[in-house]
């Protein structure tokens, strides 16, 4: 880790060397925002709706951000991707508050954190474990506040899974670090509706699109965890994961169909969106 480029308040230096004070916010309240932005070989997927969603999530939080300094600050970690797959990983906090007080001081400065990590980003299929979704109402802002994610998917890895989805009284959220897709019995694409209980994903919204006009557009509402026990596929969404099957659903029936040709033209459907988002990034 000691040769991981990051940067601190636009210092760029290696993580090694970043030090951040105890009593910053994002530390002591879980005061901050953050983005994960993908780069393959180089080139940012969808870097425009990633950065727009942190300005999303920076107005529901009331943060006050130069956000000029936020773009140089990525634009610098960027140039360390170079012909490389990876992310960006960019923070953003309320500042560092000397008295640990919920009701923060009015003339904090905007702390900025970020590193790039070169990565190799997963294709197998993975199994994940339903749960209760026990965390806070809004999670349409994509704060670093996660311990209930964390706690949840620590039990799921305990049980030999890499993911959670959650449903909250029978009805699916999302997983614990993407969205959730899947065919229903009658053969229809589903995933839930975004309210505030669910983060609006970049990568939900390239397959929504890619799949528009086809016969695998996308329905969009309230979906029952019990059509899992009849799904031949469910998959995941996200910046890291791209798209990725569920070869389990522990506390469900579900039965992964591997070769499914339904599963197999969405995901070819997606991989040429996505092909067409990294050309429009050059």
């Amino acid at each position: 880790m000691t040769d991981i480029p990051a940067i601190y308040q636009g210092k760029l230096n290696t993580l090694d060397k970043i030090t951040v004070s105890p009593l910053s916010r994002a530390y002591t309240f879980s005061d901050s925002i953050y983005e994960v932005i993908p780069y393959f070989f180089g080139k940012p997927l969808c870097f425009k709706e990633h950065f727009d969603r942190m300005i999303q999530s920076s107005h529901l939080m009331s943060l006050n951000v130069d956000f000029d300094s936020v773009n140089n600050d990525i634009k610098k970690l960027a140039a360390t991707l170079i012909n490389q797959d990876g992310y960006i990983y960019y923070q953003i906090s309320r500042g560092v508050d000397m008295v640990r007080s919920h009701i923060y001081q009015d003339d904090l400065e905007i702390e900025r954190f970020g590193y790039a990590m070169p990565v190799s980003f997963p294709s197998s299929s993975i199994s994940a474990m339903l749960c209760d979704d026990d965390r806070w109402g809004k999670c349409n802002i994509k704060s670093t506040s996660l311990l209930s994610n964390v706690l949840a998917m620590n039990k799921a890895k305990s049980l030999g899974c890499q993911e959670i989805v959650m449903h909250r009284d029978g009805f699916m959220t999302e997983a614990g670090s993407s969205n959730v897709f899947y065919f229903d019995s009658s053969g229809s694409v589903r995933t839930s509706a975004l309210s505030e209980n669910i983060l609006p994903g970049i990568t939900r919204s390239i397959l929504i699109e890619a799949l528009k006009g086809t016969p695998y557009s996308v329905k969009e509402g309230s979906c029952d965890i019990l059509d899992f026990n009849e799904s031949p596929c469910i998959w995941l969404t996200s910046s890291t994961k791209g798209i990725l099957p569920l070869s389990a659903l522990i506390g469900t029936e579900y039965k992964f169909e591997e070769n499914f040709d339904g599963y197999l033209d969405v995901a070819e459907l997606f991989n040429s969106a996505m092909q067409s988002h990294l050309a429009a990034s050059e």
